[in-house]
């Protein structure tokens, strides 16, 4: 069986070599996702590089997925780490030689309030805030333990405004230069910090769609607007699971599939999916079960960090993640079979046209947006009553590809465009398998000649063979998807039906 539910992995110094980087897509990697908070420009530079020769070499589109660090707080320098203790108080300020806290970016303590938490190093030290100053800020130990240079801030409690901070900036710029496929934003609140990165990207002349990551609190309160923003969104467990309590987080994971399915946005589920790996040649059993979990969630993509960034078994997790989705898919897709119900129902047309409103394909479109969503639909129910069927659709700029992903067909979906670009962007669509046409055709039946060729020559379906193939017509006019066509592949070559 193919699998449906996408691999994001992240490539460090484990995984960035030539030779290391094509053994992960064999392996089954769909999306490489470079992490902005570590490594330099020229460094990345020479990694897309080597990605993009990498995948050609291998007949992949491999979409770069730039992680942006976003507004994070940590300690400063601290001469040696310190034990704090249940009961005990500390300032944190800027001055190291003042306070016994130093942080590096000391504007975000003006915005804590008394009685808000301040958790530092993963939440496993707590402190409570008692008083403020111009200068510093004074709190009690709640959770006590020890705390040393650079260890992380989160701020639950507190309203910290979204800012794009200068590297973010930087980094914005790299990324267009570079033209990366997408940007994930890190520690989005609400839909106006997703449209402050957009707005800032444009201004730099690109559109490179936005992966939101959910990992604030506040952004719990604000799910649904925030999916109705991005492009796609990320349950960034990792400091989610520190910003609220964990026995949330997996309803939370649920919420945040649900709520990108019924927008019709592609959902990642990252952090410690295999995270014994980073030493072990093995996951354990709750991290297969986790993983498992995911995709009967409905996840889209999930995410190796740590695991081939900087793990001893790079590829390996790779494979292990790819063998448990096709068994998790394998046991879902008989279920259906036997006539269970989805986990989740297919979206509602006057939902996914709502969601479509930002959409820049799709804004000037009208109620072509509700055909579209219609012709995907009945793409998805036909491809159910055909047995050996393929549903083969053509995309400009990946809208009717993000259109049947929702639906969640039973059957591979095959994408064509001539952008290579927009082909990489469509690797991240579940079920969705792009393939990129040299020259445009201008021609219905041209089109349909060419589809059946590629298909014979890359064995993906056979003489007699039905394919459910969506266009756009007439195709010179580029509209958005209203024609669905049932074509069965010709028995004798020359023939078709």
């Amino acid at each position: 069986m193919e699998r449906r539910a996408k691999i994001v992995a992240t490539v460090g110094p484990a995984s960035s070599d030539e030779v290391v980087l094509a053994r992960l897509l064999r392996a089954g990697a769909d999306v490489l996702r470079l992490n902005m908070s570590h490594g330099d420009h020229p460094g990345h530079r020479r990694t897309i590089e080597t990605i993009r020769r990498v995948s050609a070499e291998l007949g992949k589109h491999v979409p770069v997925l730039l992680d942006l660090m976003g507004p994070r707080f940590r300690l400063g320098a601290l001469a040696e780490p310190r034990l704090l203790r249940r009961g005990e108080r500390v300032t944190l300020g800027a001055d190291p030689g003042e306070v016994d806290l130093p942080v590096d970016d000391p504007g975000f303590l003006r915005h804590l309030q008394q009685g808000e938490r301040v958790l530092i190093a993963d939440g496993l030290v707590a402190l409570q805030v008692l008083a403020k100053s111009a200068r510093r800020v004074t709190a009690r130990v709640v959770d006590g333990g020890s705390v040393s240079t650079r260890k992380g801030i989160n701020l639950p409690d507190s309203s910290i405004p979204f800012t794009i901070s200068a590297k973010d900036r930087a980094d914005l710029a790299f990324a267009v230069a570079e033209r990366a496929d997408y940007l994930a934003g890190s520690y989005i609140g609400r839909a106006r910090d997703v449209e402050a990165l957009r707005a800032a990207v444009r201004a730099l002349g690109d559109d490179i769609p936005l992966v939101a990551k959910l990992e604030r609190a506040v952004a719990v309160e604000h799910i649904d607007e925030i999916v109705a923003s991005a492009d796609a969104v990320m349950v960034a467990r990792g400091d989610l699971g520190v910003e609220v309590p964990l026995h949330q987080v997996p309803v939370l994971q649920k919420r945040i599939i649900a709520a990108g399915r019924r927008a019709g946005k592609p959902v990642i589920v990252a952090t410690q999916m295999l995270e014994s790996m980073i030493a072990q040649p093995r996951p354990t059993r709750a991290e297969t079960s986790d993983v498992a979990n995911a995709v009967f969630d409905g996840a889209d993509a999930l995410m190796l960090s740590g695991e081939t960034a900087a793990g001893r078994f790079p590829v390996e997790a790779v494979r292990t993640m790819a063998r448990i989705v096709v068994e998790a898919e394998s046991y879902r897709l008989k279920q259906l079979a036997d006539g269970a119900r989805p986990s989740e129902p297919a979206p509602a047309a006057d939902e996914l046209a709502a969601s479509s409103r930002r959409d820049p394909e799709a804004l000037a479109a009208g109620g072509a947006i509700e055909i579209a969503d219609v012709v995907a639909d009945a793409a998805v129910h036909a491809a159910s009553k055909l047995d050996g069927s393929l549903i083969v659709a053509f995309s400009q700029g990946g809208f009717t590809a993000r259109r049947l992903a929702r639906y969640r067909p039973v059957v591979p979906t095959l994408v064509f465009t001539t952008d290579e670009r927009v082909a990489r962007r469509i690797q991240l669509l579940w079920g969705t398998r792009p393939i990129r046409l040299e020259r445009e055709v201008q021609h219905r039946d041209d089109l349909i000649e060419v589809v059946e060729r590629e298909l014979l020559i890359r064995r993906l379906i056979r003489p007699g063979e039905c394919i459910i193939l969506l266009m756009g017509y007439p195709i010179q006019d580029r509209p958005l998807t209203n024609l669905l066509r049932i074509h069965r592949v010709a028995e004798r070559s020359g023939r078709r039906a």
